[in-house]
């Protein structure tokens, strides 16, 4: 199981949208949850990182045609679920995704939308059933085998201040129960802020570190454009 955290509007969605892309890119069936944004939004992210370029200035017959490529070469399914559902409903749509679709790989974002953490129950309580919740999704992903990626929300620190692992909002179950840890940071004080991928917790190989983020907006990608339209269509031609 991997946590995925950061502050609030430093990218941790855009980022786990292009993180479970690319993998799905390389075969991995994936499965997302979005609990937090609409997922129409979530799809129309996704499919601006996959055509790397700017979707709304082209032609409506171009945005079919990528549309048409992800749906061919991506193994990418969705919970169409937006809110607060309950958790029965939660593990039912994972369980019954990863039998009929042999999903191997789920995103969930995030974890405080998808169990109410911000409902009207006391903070003990809260941090319990975070608790127990977190150690329910271990469960799942240890029985299924599937790799559970969780985003995350921290605890609300000072602007100029770098998260950690006891940033993560909640007990320290979930801190406990994550395989990996990455975390979005973003350096404030610096002429030009700096973003970074931070991985604090690496539970089997144990490397730690930090890879430096460079957004593009026109992309809506932290990486370099490897694709093009015309060789997806072509490559399409090829095998049909």
């Amino acid at each position: 199981m991997t946590v995925l955290s950061g502050k609030t509007g430093v990218g941790k969605t855009t980022f786990a949208c292009e993180y479970s892309l690319d993998l799905a890119e390389q075969g991995v069936r994936t499965l997302w949850g979005s609990f937090e944004m609409p997922l129409p939004r979530i799809c129309r992210t996704l499919l601006h990182q996959f055509a790397g370029e700017q979707l709304y200035l082209q032609t409506p017959m171009r945005v079919a045609a990528w549309a048409s490529a992800f749906q061919h070469e991506i193994p990418m399914f969705f919970i169409n679920t937006h809110g607060r559902p309950s958790e029965k409903e939660v593990f039912l749509a994972l369980e019954e995704s990863v039998k009929r679709d042999a999903v191997e790989h789920v995103i969930l974002d995030n974890l405080q939308f998808m169990m109410g953490c911000t409902g009207s129950q006391g903070i003990e309580d809260k941090f319990q059933r975070q608790d127990r919740f977190v150690e329910r999704l271990r469960a799942f992903a240890t029985d299924t085998g599937a790799h559970l990626t969780l985003v995350v929300h921290p605890r609300k620190v000072d602007s100029d201040q770098l998260l950690t692992i006891s940033s993560l909002y909640g007990g320290g179950k979930i801190g406990q129960e994550a395989d990996n840890i990455l975390l979005v940071q973003e350096e404030v004080d610096t002429a030009v802020p700096k973003k970074y991928l931070q991985v604090v917790k690496n539970r089997y190989d144990g490397t730690v570190g930090k890879m430096d983020l460079h957004f593009n907006r026109s992309r809506m990608s932290f990486k370099p454009s490897s694709r093009s339209l015309e060789a997806l269509q072509a490559a399409s031609e090829a095998i049909d």
